[in-house]
């Protein structure tokens, strides 16, 4: 075998089905190319519907139009395009002809050739499905770089025995010199024992030393798997509010403790850093400072190739952890609070799935209807704290739902509204009610939090016609897919802006997961475990469910990685991506990943008969 050019094989690992795969794994197919030129008008070829390979051919340059066979113009294709294989049209399969639309170069791949790559190489089969969510499943490209806990040098346990005393465990922990012991019985964890229970579970009730443990151990602990990545882990502690995390092994057995410090070591500035800090700020305007550190790190965390879900979740915690403080600090001001409450957060923060920037949506919710005086304490509380978080850089509400506004309200108040937005629905009121479905308490009350929560969602259950319009509202966030699966991009005036992947690329996908939510009463927020609930619950197939939590996760990914790009350069990050920016590797995989909302859309419209 003859060896190719690196040029060659370099260039075709940029071509959607041998992405992923080494220059060494494509010597053997780009020995096997022909080099093959075209005129602009000239016929290349005739092609199946099947699913049976034919050749494969592959634009190195120029482009390409596919037809009908009547003539119809299907789609056109570029540099780094394929064709010859079986592809879907809008939904549809065609037989379908090529002819170049100018001077082009093609590389041929015959079929003996390509069967033998697919045998060695089956990602290359399944990127060229004409399924659009296999394509997304099999592209190991769009994983980021994944670092376990696994890598991590994690010193053997030290534990101790349920029956074991307090002070017997107090003194190993002070032998090993770790702040934390997990108990175990049974080679099974069933607690932990850390400084911090010493100190407020022992010390501080005056316990006898010869307790034993497991009356004063945190019971049942939340774990982390030994093959998560490290950002699983760092979500856990910012969620909790722990520095101490035990790690199980795949059978389930203790492997190991992973410590907020062995977390800080790996990156600095650190989102536990930042967040330690600001519980700790002592004036609003240091709240602010800290904030606005927030977008660097994460920007960091994304070129460093973290998992774009978790950079999601942490930018909410960091929101969180910000609203807190602001709340905290302010009720040291004004004095305690006349009524318990709630804050509120909507829409991303409240779904933990922000990314570089992020306007504010919450609300205060009262335990009871306010008087005069309490309604001034905590009409001062919102703006104090609304004008704080947009210091921080989560800029006002545009559409005004803010507790610093409107949504200042009671229980019962909450619960008419949703009560009017469900029995008299309209297209419009069903937009603006949408956001207050993704709800989630950030301080104080929560249980108050917890049964609006579940009186919101038994009401939406209950109410097959207020779903159907918010069914119906949902389906018109359409993703920017054209004709011929060309990219529509917004418009300023008489100008192309780019791909609005917030917009058209994210929310579609989020509101289709809640009007699942919703059809369930399923109280998780977060877009993919939402999705997740409706399959297990039979509401949505599971290949259906992880098609389109992988286009939720390729197009967040390619938004956040623009907007890190611009932030970079010392802009403001957007949601509007230029798709001249992406590759076409990128371009091919987006428009998947498009495709896979599409059929989504339109099995939601079936199901409600819109």
């Amino acid at each position: 075998m003859t060896q190719p050019p690196a040029d060659i094989a370099e260039f075709l690992q940029t071509v959607r089905p041998f992405s992923g795969l080494t220059v060494d794994d494509i010597q053997r197919p780009a020995a096997e190319l022909e080099i093959l030129y075209f005129r602009q008008g000239d016929r290349i070829g005739e092609f199946s519907a099947s699913e049976e390979a034919s050749d494969l051919f592959i634009i190195r340059k120029g482009a390409v139009r596919l037809h009908s066979e009547d003539g119809e113009l299907l789609e056109s294709r570029g540099e780094a395009d394929v064709f010859g294989h079986h592809i879907q049209f809008n939904a549809e399969s065609h037989a379908y002809a090529a002819e170049a639309l100018e001077d082009s170069l093609i590389w041929r791949l015959p079929h003996a050739a390509l069967t033998s790559a697919m045998a060695r190489h089956p990602s290359i089969q399944a990127k060229l499905s004409a399924d659009h969510g296999q394509r997304l499943r099999a592209d190991s490209t769009l994983a980021a770089r994944v670092d376990t806990l696994a890598d991590l040098s994690l010193r053997p346990p030290c534990t101790a025995q349920p029956q074991d005393s307090v002070a017997d465990c107090a003194r190993r922990m002070s032998e090993h010199k770790v702040s934390s012991l997990p108990i175990v019985s049974d080679q099974g964890l069933i607690g932990m024992l850390t400084d911090r229970d010493l100190r407020s579970r022992v010390v501080a009730r005056s316990i006898d030393p010869d307790t034993p443990v497991q009356q004063v151990m945190t019971p049942d602990p939340v774990s982390v798997a030994i093959h998560a990545r490290h950002e699983a882990a760092l979500v856990e502690m910012l969620r909790l509010g722990i520095h101490h995390l035990p790690v199980l092994d795949q059978n389930g057995q203790l492997a190991g403790v992973v410590s907020a410090g062995d977390l800080l070591r790996l990156q600095s500035p650190h989102p536990l850093r930042l967040v330690r800090d600001i519980s700790r700020a002592g004036q609003p305007e240091s709240v602010a400072h800290l904030a606005r550190q927030g977008p660097q790190i994460l920007a960091g965390m994304a070129e460093s190739g973290a998992d774009v879900t978790q950079i999601g979740r942490i930018a909410g915690l960091i929101t969180d952890a910000c609203t807190r403080r602001l709340l905290q600090l302010t009720e040291d001001r004004l004095g305690p609070p006349p009524l318990a409450y709630a804050w509120l957060a909507f829409g991303s923060q409240a779904r933990l799935e922000q990314g570089l920037i992020s306007d504010q949506d919450n609300g205060l919710l009262l335990a009871e209807k306010p008087d005069t005086a309490a309604d001034r304490y905590f009409t001062r509380l919102a703006d104090s704290v609304c004008d704080g978080l947009n210091d921080c850089g989560y800029i006002y509400c545009p559409g005004g739902v803010m507790a610093k506004g409107e949504w200042r309200l009671s229980r019962e108040q909450w619960r008419a509204r949703f009560d009017r937005w469900m029995r008299e629905p309209t297209p419009k009121s069903v937009m603006q009610s949408s956001i207050f479905f993704d709800l989630r308490a950030v301080y104080g009350d929560l249980e108050l939090a917890e049964q609006l929560h579940t009186d919101v969602l038994g009401q939406a259950r209950d109410s097959q016609i207020f779903r159907r319009f918010l069914a119906a509202e949902s389906i018109t966030h359409r993703p920017p897919i054209g004709f011929f699966r060309q990219f529509v991009q917004e418009r300023d005036g008489r100008h192309s802006r780019g791909l609005n992947l917030k917009k058209r690329g994210v929310i579609p996908i989020v509101d289709l997961a809640r009007v699942h939510a919703l059809e369930g009463a399923y109280s998780v927020v977060h877009t993919e475990e939402r999705l997740m609930a409706t399959s297990e619950n039979g509401r949505m197939s599971e290949r259906d469910a992880h098609d389109l939590i992988h286009a939720l996760r390729f197009i967040s990914g390619i938004r956040l990685n623009h907007q890190t790009a611009k932030l970079r350069r010392g802009e403001k990050p957007d949601h509007l991506v230029d798709p001249a920016e992406l590759s076409g590797l990128h371009k091919g995989y987006l428009r998947s990943a498009f495709a896979v909302v599409q059929s989504a859309q339109q099995a939601l419209s079936q199901r409600y008969l819109l």
